[in-house]
């Protein structure tokens, strides 16, 4: 499977504001380029959080054909309705990835809509894969060959974490957010200080106050800081 990934960032690296609501960073001409992006490929993305601040499903404009799927990581489905608008389109494929620790009743409410996938949480010692790449397992088995991650931090950091994003795609926008609970272009534990992942830059482009950055890195390149 090949995995890329796209998200506009302000200047000190955030991708939304303290309160995780919807904050549009990019121009309309990111948002243009956000559907370039999305109609080459397979299915899109997401976690919990960037669901409850959009409720609507991700489409790709100008796509010929069928819409990407739609693909959701949440473990409990928390906060989610199923009569958000973006469960109302029967013509996109939904998957849900949740884990057991969700009811049956809350799981019924989604059936109607969505695929449900459950994963299993890796514990020390229980010979399970993470999180990552039990998705990326299970969506190669439904015929997923390109996968689409728009976030947020904490679902960038699982696939960042197992060495899994083959290409980065950022924009660099001209906001200060600030603020330590402001969540970033990739959260999570992090790396170690002499563990980091090196990329190299592939690709920038100015237009106006943006900066449009591609950065891509081979797999097992996961280097030392030196």
């Amino acid at each position: 499977m090949y995995i890329f990934s796209n998200l506009a960032i302000s200047l000190d690296g955030k991708i939304a504001t303290p309160n995780r609501k919807h904050l549009p960073l990019g121009t309309p001409l990111d948002r243009k380029q956000m559907h370039v992006l999305r109609r080459k490929t397979d299915a899109i993305l997401m976690g919990a959080t960037s669901l409850r601040a959009f409720r609507r499903f991700c489409r790709a404009d100008g796509k010929k054909g069928s819409q990407p799927a739609n693909i959701i990581l949440s473990s409990r489905l928390e906060g989610i309705s199923p009569r958000w608008p973006f469960f109302q389109d029967a013509s996109v494929r939904r998957i849900l990835f949740v884990t057991s620790v969700v009811t049956p009743a809350r799981a019924r409410q989604f059936e109607k809509t969505s695929e449900l996938v459950t994963l299993r949480p890796p514990r020390k010692g229980s010979g399970k894969d993470p999180i990552a790449l039990q998705v990326v397992r299970e969506l190669e088995m439904r015929g997923i060959s390109r996968l689409l991650v728009e976030g947020g931090g904490g679902v960038m950091w699982d696939f960042v974490e197992q060495d899994l994003i083959d290409e980065f795609h950022v924009t660099l926008t001209p906001w200060i957010i600030g603020g330590k609970d402001s969540p970033t272009l990739v959260d999570g534990a992090g790396f170690t200080s002499g563990d980091l992942l090196k990329l190299q830059l592939a690709g920038v482009r100015r237009v106006r106050d943006e900066l449009y950055l591609v950065y891509r890195r081979r797999r097992g390149n996961l280097q030392r800081k030196r």
